[in-house]
């Protein structure tokens, strides 16, 4: 049986957006020490993991356990000094991918409305 309304999709826009909002900050904080000397620049990893968890999901994706256990986290980069020229495409990227996050949450809210109200507006 189909359920009805797929929590997982939703959960992991949820992370997605999670994510954007870290990597925002993180990038704030790069560019903010940017000219500290010693520091090392930040980076949130969550891509790469929500990737492993799909393929080791198979075809129903990842299960509601896993989705719990997926949580992006900040971490120090690996290139250590920071580029302001890089942090501000990465800023650009980011802002795009939270931009289309929030598009395609909305677009299932509204599908989910629609179901609801029986296409009634």
């Amino acid at each position: 049986m189909v359920p009805l309304i797929d929590n997982g999709t939703i959960a992991l826009t949820g992370l997605a957006l999670d994510a954007t909002v870290m990597r925002h900050r993180a990038i704030a904080q790069n560019i903010a020490n940017a000219n500290t000397p010693g520091y090392r620049a930040v980076e949130v990893s969550f891509e790469t993991h929500v990737r492993a968890l799909q393929s080791a999901g198979g075809e129903g994706g990842p299960t509601p356990q896993a989705l719990a256990a997926l949580r992006p986290q900040m971490r120090l980069a690996d290139t250590g000094q920071v580029s302001l020229d890089t942090q501000m495409v990465q800023l650009a990227e980011n802002t795009l991918h939270h931009e289309a996050l929030l598009k395609a949450l909305n677009k299932e809210f509204a599908i989910m409305s629609a179901a609801i109200g029986e296409g009634k507006r």
